[in-house]
C-alpha cells in the first residue's frame, strides 16, 4: 500500500509543462509523521509598478495564500505555504504559479522534495527529551558561518506534556530569535521550531555550545534546549607577503579501528607567506579527538607538526570529527581538518 501511495503521489502532482523554465524550490526531506509541513519562499516584484498577485498550486496538498497580495515596486515578500503529508510517501514535484490581477502568469515555480515513511513508534524515534517536548536530535545544530551572518536552524518537536502549548509571542536567550509553526501545539502533536542566530561583534570566532531557554509571553519557561555553532572570521584583503597557512592533510581517514583503541596522525602546518603566521586557536568538536602542537607561531618558510589522536573508547560505527584552526591568514582565517574512522 505504501508503494502505491508513493507512486500515486508522484504522478498526480507532477506539474504541467511550463512555457518557461520554472524556478526550483527545494523543500528537502519531510518527516511523514508531522502531518503538516510548514515552509515559505520569497517573491520579488522587479517592476516599477505596484502589483496585485495571487497563487495557483498544482496540488491540493500544497496550500498557499490565495487572497490578493499587494506588492510594491522592488519589494520582496515572504510567501508561507503548507504541505499535507498524511497518506503520501516518496518524491514529489508540485507546480506553483504567481498570477497578476489579469490572471497572467508572471512567475512559475516547481517545489521538489521527499516525504519519509511515518515512524511507527514516536517515542522510540523522538527519544531526546526537552520537557514537555521530545526530539529526534540531541542538539540544535547551526551550520558554520561568518561573524555578521544570520545563521538558521530548525527542529521538529513532539509535544507529549499532556497539555496544549501556546507558542505565540515566545522569547529566547539574547542574540537569538525563535518561532514555531504551528504556534499552537496540542498534546500529542508536532511543531517545527525555527531559530535564527544573529551574530555580531559580541561573538568571537570558534565553536560554541550552550543551553538556551524558550519562554512564553508571560516570561515563564517553556523548555530549555542545547544549541551549537561555529563562527568564522571573514576573509580580508591580503598581499603576496601575507601569512599563508598550508596544511598537509585536510581529510584524514584512520580507517578501521577496534573499539576502545587509539590511533594517531601527524599533520604538518606550514607558513608559505613572507610574514609570521599565528595559530590563534585550535578547537576540536569532540573530546575524543585530541591534538598537540608545540608552538603557535610559525616563521615564513617554516613548518610545525601537530599530533592528532582519535580515541575510540565507547564509540562504535562510522565517525567523522573535525579540528578548526583559527589563524591570522587573511585568505582563510578558519581552516577545518576532517578526521574519519570506522570503529568495529
Amino acid at each position: 500500500m505504501t508503494k502505491f501511495f508513493s507512486f500515486l503521489f508522484f504522478v498526480c502532482i507532477t506539474p504541467i509543462v511550463f512555457a518557461q523554465k520554472p524556478e526550483l524550490v527545494n523543500v528537502g526531506v519531510i518527516d511523514g509523521e508531522v502531518g503538516t509541513f510548514y515552509g515559505s519562499f520569497n517573491w520579488e516584484n522587479t517592476s516599477e509598478d505596484t502589483v496585485l498577485i495571487r497563487f495557483w498550486s498544482g496540488a491540493e496538498r500544497l496550500k498557499l495564500e490565495n487572497e490578493n497580495l499587494k506588492v510594491h515596486p522592488r519589494e520582496t515578500v515572504d510567501i508561507p505555504y503548507t504541505i499535507l503529508t498524511e497518506g503520501y510517501v516518496g518524491g514529489f514535484e508540485i507546480g506553483v504559479r504567481v498570477l497578476d490581477s489579469a490572471e497572467i502568469i508572471i512567475k512559475e515555480y516547481v517545489f521538489q522534495g521527499r516525504i519519509l515513511t511515518p515512524v511507527i513508534d514516536v517515542f522510540k524515534a523522538y527519544r531526546n527529551v526537552f520537557w514537555p517536548f521530545r526530539s529526534k536530535y540531541q542538539v540544535v545544530n547551526f551550520k558554520s558561518g561568518f561573524i555578521g551572518d544570520d545563521l538558521n536552524a530548525e527542529m521538529i518537536l513532539y509535544n507529549f506534556g499532556g497539555e496544549p502549548l501556546d507558542l505565540r509571542a515566545t522569547s529566547i536567550s539574547s542574540y537569538y530569535d525563535v518561532s514555531f509553526q504551528p504556534n499552537e501545539a496540542p498534546h500529542n502533536s508536532f511543531t517545527k521550531m525555527n531559530i535564527v542566530l544573529k551574530t555580531d561583534s559580541l561573538l568571537v570566532p570558534g565553536f560554541t555550545k550552550e543551553i538556551v531557554q524558550v519562554k512564553d509571553k508571560n516570561d515563564s519557561l517553556i523548555f530549555s534546549i542545547p544549541v551549537q555553532f561555529t563562527l568564522e572570521q571573514k576573509p580580508s584583503d591580503y598581499t603576496a607577503d601575507s601569512p599563508y597557512l598550508a596544511i598537509s592533510d585536510l581529510d584524514h581517514d584512520f580507517k578501521v579501528m577496534a573499539p576502545n583503541t587509539k590511533k594517531s596522525a601527524t599533520i604538518t602546518l606550514s607558513n608559505r607567506g613572507n610574514e609570521p603566521l599565528e595559530l590563534l586557536k585550535i578547537e576540536s568538536n569532540c573530546s575524543c579527538l585530541l591534538y598537540d602542537v608545540k608552538r603557535a607561531a610559525i616563521a615564513p618558510g617554516e613548518s610545525v607538526e601537530m599530533q592528532v589522536t582519535f580515541d575510540a573508547t565507547d564509540r562504535l560505527g562510522f565517525e567523522r570529527k573535525t579540528l578548526a584552526i583559527f589563524s591570522n591568514d587573511p585568505r582563510k582565517p578558519t581552516a577545518v581538518i576532517t578526521f574519519r574512522a570506522h570503529v568495529k
